[in-house]
């Protein structure tokens, strides 16, 4: 999941000095660091901490999943590595507090923040889609009505024909009204499992919410 707007994170956590989105190959695709330091590089370090936790696990014969968080601390920046999707990670640059170091209930706080940033912007990206499916599912049925309505102008020029009319124009008309009928079944069917998708959409938000 990517955040809409990385800087949402800068102002609802005003504690955090950098954030670095990257994904698990060590590509980083947003960050707040300037290019002045090397971003190819502080991605792949990111990804190599991963792995080599990954490792570890392997070592210890622990059955290693999909990890929550990784967090180091040191006495001037604190760092939280989070799994956003199957494929990408965010990783938090804690400017020091006051106090000497980042407490456990300091990073319980800041967790329960990002968290509930997280799952607004998943719901935010829920809804685009849904729009984007209603949207998508308003050209097909536009697209299906034009069809429907060359289907009955076919028809009637197909009645219209006197017995005299060569019979390949017939067939003609016959096959192009059969291929539009063809495709009007295949624009149902399409909307049809849209709208499906879209009730998993909505029971996915109104899981979110209970």
């Amino acid at each position: 999941m990517v955040f809409k707007n990385i800087q949402r994170i800068k102002a609802a956590l005003p504690e955090v000095k950098y954030v670095a989105m990257f994904y698990n190959n060590g590509t980083i695709f947003q960050t707040t660091f300037e290019q002045e330091i090397n971003i190819p590089k502080l991605g792949e370090n990111l990804a190599e901490i991963l792995n080599h936790i990954k490792k570890l696990y392997e070592i210890c014969n622990y059955n290693f999943e999909d990890y929550k968080k990784v967090i180091f601390e040191t006495d001037d920046i604190s760092i939280i590595i989070l799994k956003l999707g199957e494929d990408s990670n965010i990783a938090l640059f804690f400017k020091k507090e006051e106090e000497k170091e980042l407490k456990l209930t300091a990073i319980k706080r800041y967790m329960n923040r990002i968290e509930e940033l997280i799952d607004m912007d998943e719901k935010e990206l829920i809804i685009q889609e849904i729009i984007a499916k209603e949207e998508e599912i308003k050209h097909l049925k536009e697209d299906l009505s034009i069809k429907k309505e060359e289907i009955k102008k076919l028809n009637v020029n197909l009645e219209e024909l006197e017995e005299a009319i060569i019979e390949g124009d017939k067939k003609k008309i016959s096959k192009e009204i059969n291929n539009l009928e063809n495709d009007c079944i295949n624009l149902s069917n399409d909307i049809e499992k849209i709208n499906i998708l879209i009730d998993q959409l909505k029971e996915k938000i109104e899981k979110g919410n209970k």
